[in-house]
């Protein structure tokens, strides 16, 4: 098992009136210095997502931030978690990537997925009809575009004439692709189908919908000539006892999973439909929370009993804490919980890991 850590890219002042325009810029600085600590800590790769339209954003989509973090690390993995890719056309995202993955001598990676956010869409006078067209057409573009060669693509929302990725990519083949899919069977599914690995929400986890899931994935990639790759998404947070660790992080863990659950995101989980179903008591098994030994244990208890091969742990939210709280937390955890549990597990050598970043 290999742990990665999402950043989180929201103004820390979105809660507050700005000051100045150098706020902002401030706290564009104090993200990339978040990623410095998280490789520092010894995490194995990190996470940025993909967001538009939103007052408090800092990088509004994961591509620039990506070229930043190509420069500013050396060996973590770098990734989108997740890249919405019926926004803007494919071949124009998958050109930004190719730097990316230049830069970063191979470490790139992508998640993809079609999005839930109407208002993303909203921002680019992007329809919403039709958008699992548009997501696979984008994936079919990407994978001509890594053959190399120039070519045409004619799709019902896509189009490309004489189209030639430049630069290439820098690992053989282009990029490992990872797909999204959470509630619908068909869309994990399909992961198998495209994506060298599957990902799964911070939601929620009812072990025997877990099984019917990732049992979907699994079948459909090895339908595929794939060996399958799992990827679990958690909020985690690490501190003296488990008591000290919810009182810092519940009240933030029980606002995050009222949001989805009054959007319908997390309806495919027993037990958790409406926002009042979130409470510290009822979240306290579904997170990587408490003490070291907790957090080890939990992780464990994922890749033993679940066959999670990758874990991306979340330890900050849109709403906190702050940039201060956050540095010392990456550093507690990836010395208290990621390195134990990576010495303890050989190097992954897998499709889904980038050619860089096999470590």
């Amino acid at each position: 098992m290999r742990i990665g850590c999402v950043i989180d890219t929201h103004d820390r002042l979105a809660l507050r009136r700005r000051t100045s325009p150098r706020d902002v810029a401030d706290d564009l600085d104090a993200v990339i210095e978040e990623a410095h600590a998280v490789e520092r800590a010894g995490f194995h790769g990190i996470m940025v997502p993909d967001r538009h339209g939103i007052a408090e954003c800092l990088f509004p989509g994961p591509e620039q931030l990506l070229t930043v973090l190509a420069r500013e690390t050396r060996r973590v993995a770098i990734g989108t978690f997740t890249s919405i890719v019926t926004l803007t056309h494919p071949l124009k995202v998958a050109e930004q990537l190719a730097v990316v993955d230049q830069l970063s001598r191979g470490r790139l990676f992508a998640t993809v997925s079609r999005g839930f956010m109407p208002s993303f869409w909203r921002q680019f006078g992007v329809p919403e009809e039709r958008l699992l067209g548009r997501f696979k057409e984008a994936v079919s573009v990407w994978q001509a575009a890594f053959e190399g060669e120039r070519f045409d693509f004619d799709g019902d929302h896509w189009a490309v004439r004489d189209g030639l990725l430049a630069p290439p990519p820098y690992q053989d083949g282009g990029w490992p692709i990872w797909g999204g899919g959470n509630a619908a069977l068909a869309a994990i599914r399909r992961a198998g189908e495209f994506a060298s690995a599957w990902t799964c929400d911070p939601g929620p986890l009812d072990p025997a919908t877990w099984d019917v899931h990732a049992g979907a994935y699994r079948e459909r990639a090895r339908e595929h000539g794939r060996e399958p790759f799992v990827v679990l998404m958690r909020d985690a947070w690490v501190a003296d006892t488990v008591e000290d660790a919810f009182s810092a992080v519940g009240p933030r863990l029980v606002k995050e999973a009222r949001y989805y659950l009054e959007r319908g995101t997390y309806s495919h989980h027993p037990g958790f439909t409406r926002p009042d179903d979130a409470t510290v008591e009822r979240l306290a098994e579904h997170v990587v929370v408490g003490d070291a030994e907790r957090c080890r244990e939990r992780l464990r208890w994922y890749g033993e009993e679940l066959g999670v091969d990758y874990v991306v742990v979340r330890l900050r939210f849109p709403g906190g804490p702050d940039h201060g709280e956050v540095l010392e937390q990456v550093a507690r955890f990836g010395e208290e919980v990621v390195t134990p549990v990576h010495r303890a597990a050989a190097a992954p050598e897998h499709p889904a890991i980038p050619t860089g970043a096999r470590w």
